[in-house]
């Protein structure tokens, strides 16, 4: 019957190679579901446990090392890229171990010398590089300044 099906589908349809696919894959389905030849789905691989606890990823050793790296100057985006945690998680280790964080942002020191910079036309791409912002941090406080 299925034989017949799949003629007269090649007779009057435009997808009938399509259809005709589908009817064998079907087919050979059910000639295996009769012979009992089913397959079992391979096994998965057993996925690699998260260790999710800090103190578990991190020895004290790593963990001095990491807040001396940060004390020394390292951005803290860095280490906790390198380390392979979240910055928010870096930033809170750092808060536990009672250390404090360098201010976020650009300094009176930075916002006076993007401003000089500025007033001698250097563009803003060589003004971020030269300060150690972004582009965009050196722009948004330009077009800030120049509100005021």
């Amino acid at each position: 019957m299925i034989l017949k099906l799949v003629e007269i589908l090649g007779h009057y349809s435009n997808r009938a190679s399509f259809k005709i696919d589908k009817f064998n894959i079907i087919r050979h389905a059910l000639d295996r579901i009769d012979a009992a030849e089913l397959r079992r789905p391979p096994a998965k691989k057993p996925r690699p446990t998260q260790r999710y606890r800090l103190a578990d990823r991190f020895t004290p050793e790593e963990l001095n090392h990491l807040v001396t790296r940060y004390q020394a100057g390292e951005p803290s985006t860095a280490l906790a890229r390198e380390s392979g945690i979240a910055k928010s998680t870096f930033l809170r280790l750092l808060a536990e171990r009672g250390v404090d964080t360098r201010p976020r942002g650009l300094t009176p020191a930075k916002e006076k010398e993007i401003l000089r910079l500025r007033k001698h036309g250097m563009v803003i791409r060589d003004i971020a590089k030269r300060v150690g912002c972004s582009y965009d941090t050196a722009r948004l406080f330009l077009l800030a300044s120049d509100r005021t």
